[in-house]
């Protein structure tokens, strides 16, 4: 009976570890949904794709830089939001440290989404892996192997395996949540 009572406690612990954890993550991303639904109906683009997106690339931090530079909340290489920005936004007061602006990132992440969904006509896969990989490189990979449309798992970085997969789980959770 003791040890019964004492796996029954360990559970109930674990279940509010989890359910903290899981309300922690929801709190981080509602607090900047307003700014990922204003752009994402701007731009359409699906703000439950953001919401993975800035969920993998930040985890919500939107004062995160990674080692290579990206930087915010949907971690944006400078020189690719730059070219957003100046090319088809026609900002020209681009400012890199305005990067770490929810607001602005946002804005050039997402729209910078709705450029690679356009040029792989929605290929969620194709988009994620060139988000995450660059747009040369999947090029390549797509000009030397047109299954990576279809099959992530033939994309040739690991890591882009692993990005693509992750998004699309987080993705696919978000969505079956919505529709509840």
């Amino acid at each position: 009976m003791k040890i019964f009572r004492m796996s029954l406690g360990l559970c109930l612990i674990c279940l509010l570890l989890m359910l903290s954890y899981i309300l922690f993550n929801v709190n981080k991303a509602l607090k900047f949904y307003s700014i990922i639904e204003k752009y994402s109906t701007e731009y359409s683009v699906d703000p439950l794709l953001v919401t993975a997106i800035i969920k993998v690339e930040s985890n919500f931090n939107p004062e995160a830089k990674s080692k290579k530079g990206a930087v915010g909340l949907m971690q944006l290489m400078p020189q690719t939001a730059k070219d957003v920005a100046r090319k088809y936004l026609y900002l020209n007061n681009f400012d890199e440290n305005k990067l770490y602006e929810p607001d602005y990132n946002i804005k050039l992440g997402v729209y910078y989404i709705k450029i690679l969904s356009d040029m792989f006509n929605n290929n969620l896969n194709l988009v994620l892996a060139s988000y995450n990989a660059g747009l040369g490189n999947v090029q390549k990979w797509q000009h030397e192997n047109p299954i990576i449309e279809y099959v992530s798992d033939e994309l040739p970085f690991k890591e882009t395996k692993k990005y693509v997969s992750r998004i699309n789980r987080i993705y696919t959770t978000l969505k079956y949540f919505e529709n509840r």
